[in-house]
C-alpha cells in the first residue's frame, strides 16, 4: 500500500493512494477524489502532487498514474472507457463508484493511442 504524506501549514494528510480516482486542478488547488467518493481540497498545486507522486511510487513499480493535460491527474487502474467523440474518460471500480471526465479531445485521442499500443504490446509478450 502507497501512502502519501501531505504536509502543509494548517494540516497533514495522509493519502492512500491506490484508492485515489484522480486529482484535479483548480488555480492553486487541487481536488482529490477517492474511488470512494470520499473527496479533500488540498492547498497545493497539481505539479506539487505529480512531484509528490513521483518520489513516493517506487521506481522499480511502474506508476497507474498519468498527467493529462494542465489539470487532470487520473489512476490508469480505474479506467473503464475512452470515448474521443463525446470528449470523456471513465474511471470505474466495476462495482458501485464510476466518475465521467471531460477531457479535451486532443488530449484524449492521443491518450487512447497510448493505451491501445501499451495493451497491443502486452499481448506479443
Amino acid at each position: 500500500m502507497y501512502k502519501l504524506c501531505l504536509n502543509t501549514r494548517d494540516e497533514l494528510l495522509i493519502i492512500n493512494l491506490e484508492k485515489i480516482a484522480y486529482f484535479q486542478a483548480n488555480g492553486n488547488y487541487t481536488h482529490l477524489k477517492y474511488m470512494d467518493g470520499e473527496t479533500h481540497l488540498i492547498t497545493l498545486g497539481i505539479s506539487k502532487i505529480e512531484e509528490l507522486i513521483r518520489m513516493t511510487w517506487p521506481k522499480e513499480r511502474l506508476s497507474p498514474f498519468i498527467r493529462l493535460g494542465r489539470s487532470l491527474i487520473i489512476n490508469q487502474t480505474f479506467l473503464s472507457e475512452i470515448s474521443v467523440l463525446k470528449q470523456k474518460l471513465i474511471l470505474s471500480d466495476c462495482g458501485v463508484h464510476s466518475y465521467s471526465l471531460n477531457v479535451p479531445k486532443p488530449l484524449l485521442k492521443d491518450y487512447k493511442e497510448r493505451i491501445n499500443e501499451f495493451y497491443l504490446n502486452k499481448k506479443k509478450t
